[in-house]
């Protein structure tokens, strides 16, 4: 009777060990997406501000010709 309750506790150690590495790779992928996307969010940021600082360019160009 003890022996079978070793062995399901083993084998439920084993489930949870199990578990937990699988959490642990699920975690890790969810922050090296979190990290490329908040590099690409980084990099479409400056381009954004890289055109709305060449619109601004030229309206005040314009602004001048008139």
């Amino acid at each position: 009777m003890i022996d079978s309750e070793v062995q399901q506790l083993e084998e439920r150690v084993q489930r949870l060990l199990a578990a937990y590495q699988q959490a642990r790779l699920e975690q890790k992928r969810a922050l090296q997406e979190r990290d490329r996307l908040l590099a690409l969010n980084a990099e479409l940021r400056r381009r954004i501000e890289g055109i709305v600082e060449r619109v601004r360019t030229l309206e005040s160009e314009s602004e001048q010709e008139t």
